[in-house]
């Protein structure tokens, strides 16, 4: 639906997806399709995007918090996620980004088109997204908020 923008997809990785993904997406120019990149590249590789894409099943959100939503939160882009509202990963993703119902593959595509015209919402969603990963996220902010729940205990 995105072929005619302006937009770039970068999808990185391995797995057992990998190869329905690329059959599905054969005569699409506008993405690139990476390995699994270093440890160590992790940093660089998430600052690359403008905007980082969450899909998930529908009653995903529910089982599990999906580890990569803290490296993008980190990096102060927005993020368009799929998930139902009320779960953690939305309550998360509000106001950091884009939310949508797993099955609104139309919303998923405005989002995304809606984020890629407007860098000024860009801009201030991800500084949003970094400033609820370091008051939330860091290490230092984990062990403070523990201790202060830890204290309530007592």
């Amino acid at each position: 639906n995105l072929q005619d923008q302006n937009i770039q997809f970068i999808m990185c990785g391995s797995g057992a997806a990998l190869d329905r993904l690329k059959t599905l997406a054969e005569g699409l120019d506008n993405i690139l399709w990476l390995p699994l990149q270093p440890f160590e590249r992790l940093n660089e590789f998430l600052n690359l995007a403008d905007i980082h894409l969450l899909p998930q099943q529908a009653g995903a959100a529910d089982l599990v918090m999906p580890s990569k939503l803290t490296g993008i939160l980190s990096s102060g882009r927005p993020v368009v996620a799929t998930a139902q509202q009320g779960t953690q990963v939305a309550c998360v993703v509000e106001g950091k980004g884009t939310v949508v119902d797993p099955a609104d593959t139309e919303a998923f595509t405005q989002a995304i088109e809606a984020l890629s015209n407007n860098p000024e919402l860009r801009i201030e969603l991800g500084l949003k997204a970094r400033g609820y990963a370091e008051n939330n996220l860091e290490y230092s902010a984990i062990m403070r908020n523990f201790d202060n729940e830890l204290e309530k205990l007592i």
